[in-house]
This record gives C-alpha cells, structure tokens and sequence, in this order.
C-alpha cells in the first residue's frame, strides 16, 4: 500500500517509468510511518501536473494485510452507485499459504509491458517483505 507517484514509486524500473515524465521516486525500504492506503484516496501514476491530471487511480478495496485494488475515479463512481467497473482494476492480494507463508498476487488490466513491469514490481516487493522484520 505504499506504492504510488506521491510515495515509494512502484518498486519496479525507476528510470524507465521516468523516461516517460513519471518523477518517479525510488524508495526500496518499507516506511512504517506512512499509513495504509484508505478508500477513496488517489493514488497516482505520476505527478499530477502531468497527462492533465489523468495519471491517476483510486482505491476501491483496501483491506490490510489482505487485498488493495484500484480502479479509475470514473469506475470507483460507479462501484460506489452499483453499477460495474468498466475501465478495468489493478490489484494484490496476499494469500495465505501455511502459517507461516503468504503468496502475494498481483492482477493488471494493461499489455504485455505491464507483465514486465509488474514482475520486477512483485520481486521487490516480495524481498522487502522478507528483509523486514
């Protein structure tokens, strides 16, 4: 939950996210000082004077420890009325395994280039869990 433009980046190829006018920061430590992520916030996917505002999604489902799930602003307004998500989501999920095990998923709605990135994003994040006590 600490991904996003405005915190750690997306722990996956920094300098090619910028390349495209990200300002991505790279952060790869865990903040413990920086909250969950809440519903309704916004998560960005650059900085938000970039792509007229657009490089953006919102949280739909955060549950700690369990699930994180982001749509579109459009999208959330409509979950939020009972209609259905349109645009698509982005999400993880942690599953447990054994007791002492979790299995962490990770689900996009892009192209073959987001398999890319998010794998590297999925490997980082799974070595951080494991180097922090």
């Amino acid at each position: 939950m600490q991904i996003g433009q405005d915190r750690s980046g997306f722990y996956s190829y920094t300098p090619l996210e910028n390349l495209f006018g990200c300002e991505m920061p790279k952060v790869e430590a865990l903040k413990p000082e920086w909250k969950p992520r809440a519903e309704g916030e916004t998560v960005w996917f650059c900085a938000p004077e970039h792509f007229k505002g657009q490089g953006y999604m919102v949280a739909a489902v955060v549950e700690p420890h369990k699930a994180f799930v982001m749509v579109s602003g459009p999208d959330r307004a409509m979950l939020r009325s009972g209609g259905r998500a349109a645009g698509g989501s982005w999400g993880f999920v942690l599953q447990a395994i054994d007791p002492n095990h979790t299995r962490l998923l990770g689900g996009a709605f892009w192209d073959p280039a987001q398999f890319f990135m998010e794998r590297r994003m999925l490997k980082t994040i799974k070595h951080l869990a494991e180097t922090t006590s």
